[in-house]
């Protein structure tokens, strides 16, 4: 049971509690009577006061923690762009380092057909110039 729950019950209890109902022993023309009636009017005034402070302290904590809820979704949707884009820059530079695998195998094969055009020109002959 919550405070304000709690407090709610207390209120109930005290306005249908029997020491609110006419008690039969009056003195000095009902001074007795009117003395409990407004100790009761002030501890009901205070049960509803502190009441209400209550149910406010528990609707900024609803707000507070609705708009933590808020923020928390928010910052989990920016996680998971920063995960789906870190995985596409992955991909990304995988590929580029394919492209420079491919790159390095081409000039690897240009250099050595031209080492060889070299060697061959010179064997016949022709190299020199």
């Amino acid at each position: 049971m919550n405070h304000n729950e709690k407090l709610t019950a207390e209120l109930a209890a005290s306005k249908n509690s029997p020491n609110q109902r006419r008690s039969s022993s009056t003195g000095r023309n009902g001074r007795r009577e009117s003395h409990a009636k407004q100790d009761q009017g002030a501890f009901v005034s205070e049960m509803k006061g502190e009441l209400a402070v209550s149910k406010e302290r528990e609707h900024s904590y609803e707000a507070a923690l609705m708009e933590k809820d808020k923020r928390e979704a928010e910052l989990q949707r920016r996680v998971e762009e920063s995960k789906q884009r870190e995985a596409y820059l992955e991909n990304e530079l995988a590929n580029m380092w394919v492209l420079v695998a491919k790159l390095k195998k081409s000039q690897g094969t240009e250099t050595d057909s031209s080492e060889s055009t070299k060697e061959t020109r010179r064997s016949d002959g022709f190299g020199g110039w």
